[in-house]
């Protein structure tokens, strides 16, 4: 692990780290044996097997799945995770059917009817919006061009849910290619790391078939598997790219993040003793206090702190982090700053009335910084009007017993007292993180550190 990424990466298991650097099959002494031996009979008959073998394990197969476990993909035969790049909408292919334009509409219309082909109610309908950014990002819809053509697709659609027309969901419309025939069976992919599938066609037949009630559909599973554009951004994230494992750092629901994913830190549990404190000093701050999280991650603590009425900002190093928090949590690119936090506290001559750090300290401790633990501590004070909302590892967890032997919530105390100008210091609590997997880690003191 890097310095940079060190100071804002959270503490990890130690005896993991052979997992790091898994070998690769391309990269074996055997692998290389019949590279160089390719036109024998041994590697050419090995070759067709495995030829074979992908044809047999990529055929499409026939299952019956919950529609709850059907997200959207994209449109025209874009797969999701393109489309949602063509047209900026990140989180479509995340989203479930039950939630899709199509479904929307269709429940739209069993609650005013007719009503919703006046033209100023369509235009303002999801279906509407859906079918126009399509034609902006691909040139049509099915077979329409132009917008005064969709609202024909929109009453074939209706149609065939009150029965009147063929299935497909397209009315009397032309089909073109990417699109189904009438009676063939609705196509998914298999979403990675998830019990999820990807509608590639059959939105219209899936959208009828959840507002009539069922609650399972027919479908024909194609290979290979996808993964979301969500998945992979955080996969991206530092902390889960270097340890190679499906980990949430902050909280993040979406229906394809199911029991594959493990949650590192619930967050909650440490606001709201954040909160009670804020309550009880209220008095301190001004009408809109400023708001600063050190190593802020996905910025979970920024956007609830906002909501609180502060004006909430954050600090971190990792692009990935930054990026989910701007897409789930909705941060303004203004509100967090990609930055090294040490290079960020020495060079920012702002000051913040509420500071956060939050499982950072512990790395200035065992010297994987550039600069010691209490010239961290002091940089922090010095950037801090009221009030320090802080924790770090500690000696009682298995990573750190012997590395962090000593620090105990005492002994943080105390290190607080000697290294900062805060007049008062509070144990608020302890953190409900120590679960498993991470039952023997975590449940860190939060200290509250008051002028």
């Amino acid at each position: 692990m890097t310095r940079h990424v060190l100071l804002h990466a959270k503490p990890y298991k130690q005896s993991m780290s052979s997992n790091h650097s898994k070998v690769s099959l391309r990269h074996t002494s055997l692998a290389d044996y019949l590279r160089r031996r390719q036109n024998s009979t041994l590697v050419q008959g090995l070759g067709k097997f495995l030829k074979a073998w992908r044809a047999v394990s990529h055929r499409p197969v026939k299952r019956v799945v919950p529609i709850d476990r059907l997200l959207c993909g994209g449109e025209h035969g874009l797969p999701g995770a393109p489309y949602a790049r063509h047209t900026n909408d990140f989180l479509r292919p995340s989203t479930p059917i039950k939630q899709s334009p199509h479904v929307r509409f269709l429940e739209e219309y069993k609650r005013g009817g007719e009503e919703i082909f006046r033209p100023e109610v369509f235009r303002e309908t999801a279906y509407f919006a859906n079918a126009v950014k399509c034609m902006n990002a691909i040139g049509q819809y099915f077979d329409c061009k132009r917008e005064d053509e969709i609202e024909r697709i929109a009453r074939g659609f209706v149609n065939s849910f009150n029965g009147k027309a063929s299935s497909n969901g397209a009315g009397s419309s032309t089909r073109a290619e990417e699109f189904s025939k009438p009676g063939s069976m609705v196509k998914v992919r298999p979403i990675e790391l998830s019990d999820c599938y990807e509608v590639i066609d059959g939105n219209h037949r899936l959208a009828i078939a959840y507002v009539r009630g069922e609650e399972t559909y027919p479908v024909l599973v194609k290979f290979p598997a996808v993964r979301t554009p969500l998945q992979q951004l955080i996969l991206d994230y530092a902390w889960c790219a270097m340890r190679g494992e499906m980990e949430i750092y902050q909280p993040v629901e979406s229906p394809e993040l199911g029991s594959y994913w493990v949650r590192i830190r619930r967050c909650t549990d440490r606001f709201e003793m954040m909160k009670r404190l804020l309550d009880e000093h209220r008095a301190l701050l001004p009408e809109r206090p400023t708001y600063l999280d050190i190593a802020s991650s996905y910025g979970w603590f920024v956007r609830e702190m906002g909501e609180l009425g502060f004006d909430a900002h954050g600090v971190e190093i990792d692009w990935a982090a930054i990026e989910i928090g701007r897409r789930i949590y909705r941060l303004k690119p203004e509100q967090v700053t990609r930055s090294e936090a040490v290079r960020f506290l020495q060079s920012n001559a702002v000051s913040y009335d509420v500071v956060s750090c939050f499982s950072l300290l512990h790395h200035f401790v065992l010297g994987r910084a550039s600069i010691s633990a209490d010239e961290m501590l002091r940089l922090i004070d010095r950037t801090t009007n009221t009030i320090l909302f802080l924790d770090m590892g500690q000696e009682h967890e298995e990573w750190f017993r012997e590395s962090l032997a000593g620090w105990n919530p005492d002994r943080i105390e105390q290190w607080l007292r000697d290294n900062t100008t805060f007049t008062k210091i509070y144990r608020l609590g302890t953190d409900s993180d120590n679960v498993p997997p991470f039952a023997d880690n975590y449940g860190r003191t939060l200290f509250a550190c008051v002028r």
